[in-house]
């Protein structure tokens, strides 16, 4: 044996079982980024998951010595025959060596990590015998299985098939070979042989009595199982009936992970039931054992490209389950999964904002101390979950790195503990729209004005679109801000998002302009002409009937008739607007036909066909207009969402605010 260096010697001092299962994990992860074609990858997977599988068991074996050393033994042979296969490809790349070297050091203390006590030991769900389990309910929650540790899996690179070696275009022919010249009579007579063959074939043959007699004799009798597998097929599994199902459920999991997502016009309530779905589906897959998870992981394997739905689905399903085990196996999926490809990078971080796991923050400030892509996702996903504090979120948006930059703009709304106002204030002037617009909405969301001011000046400057300064001045602009809009509307081309802010303002002073533009020919008008008005025209109903004291602008709250294709004839809005502006009043505010209240708004959040946008600005009215800030996310679960409504609904900051007004409640 070769004799120890100090460094290796010290190393193996070290070494514990724990640290044991971490390189060997590195190494396993570590498989996708080796480019040698020497090295023998799906043997390397199969002896390293049966090693850290071996490995799993023994830290689970609380108080069973045997099992342990069962257990300690496996996993120590199944790291040698890693080792063997790594040296067995000599490889001479930077890559391999590492994985020697990782894989060397474990075998080389295995006898000394098995006696010392482990630094980080393995937490396992251990329900008591009587508790119920908890299934998924109506949003994601933990679920505690008294199990076996989970065997690990990775998502290895798809390797392509070898390409066929096609002829080439515009090649002569083989030559045929040199032989007697070929005639027709020679031809007839060959033709003539073969019917008769065909026809000494196609003759019955007459065995004798003795020879039927002894056929009859040498067949086996008939058994029942026979004619069962003869009448209803081959008699399944067990293993394989649930395989099959909980493949067919994790395929639908995948699947209403997309459907999940609202398209525009689409009514975000009505996909609860596929919410409801999808986590019956997670129910369903664990209700068929854990040992089917690694199968579904290796369906990824599968893939001809990345696919971001079944990314979504196995790290969800995975993040759904208590246990440290449950937790290293979605850093292995997150290892190899393929975050450089932008749909997966952003199937991930969603699948990860939503995992009811207590260690996800762990180990997503793990990441946030890796370089490069590691870290820009590991930012995203903790500013999505609310878990990035207001300091580092400033602090990454006045860094260097552009990607991390934008992506510590976007979790400064929901940043954690304190915000500077003061540093989040300067980041106004910062030359990116998207981290102009995300410090106008920290700052509305911890009560501070500086950054509607900041929006007014930018549309009184004809700047309305940029970091959409007009949206933010009409959801919290006052009387004033009408001679901004002014301003901005004597400025040519006006930008369709100074058009669309018209709407939100709500001063019926603008309909005229919208009018006028329509006539012109841009079709942008008609958004804000029906938000303001709610007159909801068609061309089948260019002039709708309203009963008695229901007419335009006479009455309180109600919500507007929902048309799909609003007619886009500026006379038929011209003519409405001539019957029914007599009744307006040019100094108050008024929203789909009348005086606005944040009745509309939270009309707006839960009832309307709106977008994910509208309905975030809708929210941010409330908050400019009624000084409350409870949070909302119309990214979240239905379940969640409705809830954060009827927080809304129950407010009383959301009573006390006086119809067709422009009030601002913001006091720092």
């Amino acid at each position: 044996m070769a004799k120890k260096g100090p460094a290796k010697a010290e190393a193996s001092r070290s070494l514990d079982l724990s640290r044991a299962r971490a390189l060997l994990d590195g190494v396993l992860v570590g498989l996708r980024d080796v480019k040698d074609p020497a090295v023998p990858l799906r043997a390397l997977e199969r002896h390293l998951t049966a090693s850290l599988g071996a490995l799993y068991r023994a830290l689970a074996a609380q108080g069973d010595s045997d099992a342990f050393t069962r257990h300690t033994e496996t996993a120590r042979v199944r790291a040698e025959d890693a080792l063997r296969s790594l040296r067995s490809a000599r490889s001479k790349d930077a890559v391999v060596r590492g994985h020697v070297s990782a894989v060397d050091e474990v075998v080389r203390g295995w006898r000394d990590a098995v006696i010392r006590t482990p630094l980080e030991s393995v937490r396992l769900p251990r329900p008591d015998a009587g508790v119920v389990l908890r299934a998924q309910g109506e949003v994601p929650t933990l679920v505690e299985l008294a199990r076996e540790p989970l065997w690990p899996a990775i998502v290895l690179q798809w390797e392509e098939p070898p390409d066929m070696v096609l002829p080439q275009v515009g090649a002569s022919p083989p030559e045929l070979p040199e032989g007697k010249p070929v005639t027709l009579a020679s031809l007839d007579a060959l033709l003539a042989q073969a019917k008769q063959q065909a026809r000494a074939l196609a003759a019955p043959a007459k065995p004798s009595r003795k020879k039927r007699t002894a056929a009859a004799k040498s067949q086996p009798p008939v058994e029942p199982e026979d004619v069962e597998r003869e009448q209803f097929g081959e008699t399944l599994r067990r293993e394989d009936v649930e395989l099959a199902r909980a493949r067919s459920f994790f395929e639908d999991v995948a699947m209403m992970s997309l459907m999940r997502q609202p398209d525009e016009g689409d009514l975000w309530s009505e996909l609860r039931p596929v919410e409801d779905r999808l986590l019956a589906r997670v129910d369903g897959i664990l209700g068929c054992g854990t040992w089917v998870l690694p199968e579904l992981v290796k369906l990824l394997d599968e893939r001809p490209l990345p696919d971001p739905e079944m990314t979504w689905g196995v790290l969800f399903l995975h993040g759904c389950l208590a246990g440290d085990d449950a937790l290293h196996q979605v850093e292995r999926l997150l290892r190899t999964v393929g975050l450089e490809e932008p749909a997966v990078f952003d199937a991930a971080s969603d699948a990860l904002t939503f995992v009811p796991h207590p260690g996800t923050e762990g180990l997503l400030r793990r990441w946030l101390k890796e370089p490069g892509l590691a870290r820009q996702w590991a930012v995203r996903t903790l500013g999505r979950r609310g878990e990035l504090e207001g300091r580092e979120a400033l602090g990454l948006v006045w860094g260097d790195s552009p990607e991390l930059v934008l992506e510590g703009a976007r979790a400064l709304p929901r940043a954690r503990g304190e915000l500077d106002l003061r540093e989040t204030a300067r980041l106004l002037r910062d030359e990116r729209e998207e981290v102009v617009a995300a410090a106008i909405e920290a700052l509305l969301l911890r009560r501070s004005a500086s950054g509607l001011q900041h929006a007014h000046a930018l549309l009184a400057e004809g700047r309305g679109a940029f970091a959409n300064a007009a949206l933010w001045t009409a959801v919290g602009g006052g009387v004033e801000a009408r001679k901004d809009f002014e301003a901005a509307l004597a400025s040519t081309p006006v930008s369709p998002v100074v058009v669309e802010a018209l709407g939100w303002y709500g001063s019926l002073a603008f309909v005229d302009v919208l009018l006028a533009r329509l006539r012109a020919g841009k079709k942008d008008a008609v958004g804000a002409l029906q938000r303001l008005t709610g007159a909801s025209l068609t061309d089948d109903e260019p002039e709708p009937e309203y009963e008695k004291g229901e007419e335009p602008f006479t009455g309180g709250f109600s919500p507007p008739p929902l048309e799909l294709e609003l007619s886009v004839d500026a006379k038929v809005w011209t003519a409405w607007w001539e019957k029914h502006r007599g009744r307006a009043s040019l100094a108050k505010r008024y929203r789909w036909g009348h005086l606005w209240s944040p009745q509309d708004n939270l009309w707006e959040l839960e009832h309307a066909f709106a977008s994910m946008r509208e309905r975030r600005l809708a929210w941010h009215e409330l908050v400019a207009r009624t000084g409350a800030t409870h949070p909302f996310d119309p990214r979240d679960f239905v379940a969640r969402q409705q809830a954060a409504v009827t927080r809304w609904r129950e407010s009383p900051e959301a009573r006390q605010v006086a119809a067709g007004a422009w009030p601002l409640n913001l006091t720092r």
